[in-house]
């Protein structure tokens, strides 16, 4: 059966409703957030330079594993990366103490995120307009939450990465503030690291 030939006026009408809705908002909103809002930072980052720079950590390491023989596919780990907070669009990013170390109310805080996500994403991924992209995303935000794929580990490894990346250019310009989340994030990267390692062995 012959492709459909694609119409030129379509195609254009769709690249706008992209960049009028769903780019525009999501964008926008992404280079408005401040990483790190509760602590004392010198070179303030937004959640669109950090999602940026996760991409290219996770293109790099995806390309070292699959050299090493743990193979994985560098596009859906890229893909993952760049949309791993594309929920804060809404919640902004909250603080890491905010969310696990205040008990039961941070257990609560948690589950309302949970719900605010499913409902945010609902929301942007909608303003495609286009039900294989809302399914496409959508899917790798779920793959990302749940973090069983060997991709989805590489991605959140990229993420910690880059949390430790900023956390050393920040004391190397005199910032200790951040200290206890760079040890924090180290010790997180060895364990993810780990669990990428152990992919090779169950092949």
């Amino acid at each position: 059966m012959a492709q459909k030939t694609p119409d030129p006026q379509k195609i254009h009408e769709d690249i706008d409703e992209l960049l009028e809705g769903f780019l525009d908002y999501s964008t926008n909103r992404l280079s408005s957030i401040i990483r790190y809002n509760t602590k004392s930072t010198i070179r303030k980052q937004t959640v669109m330079e950090h999602s940026g720079a996760v991409a290219l950590i996770a293109m790099t390491f995806s390309d070292y594993f699959n050299r090493t023989g743990i193979k994985n596919d560098t596009e859906r780990v890229m893909r993952i990366a760049i949309l791993h907070d594309a929920d804060e669009v809404v919640s902004g990013d909250i603080p890491h103490d905010a969310k696990y170390n205040q008990g039961k109310l941070s257990d609560e805080l948690r589950a309302a995120l949970d719900k605010l996500t499913d409902y945010t994403l609902d929301r942007m991924f909608h303003m495609m307009n286009n039900d294989h992209m809302y399914e496409k995303y959508r899917g790798l935000i779920k793959e990302e939450k749940e973090r069983k794929t060997v991709e989805s580990r590489i991605a959140k490894l990229a993420d910690i990465a880059e949390a430790i990346i900023y956390c050393r250019n920040e004391e190397k310009i005199g910032n200790k503030v951040l200290a206890e989340i760079h040890s924090r994030e180290i010790n997180k990267f060895h364990t993810y690291l780990n669990s990428i390692i152990e992919e090779k062995g169950r092949k």
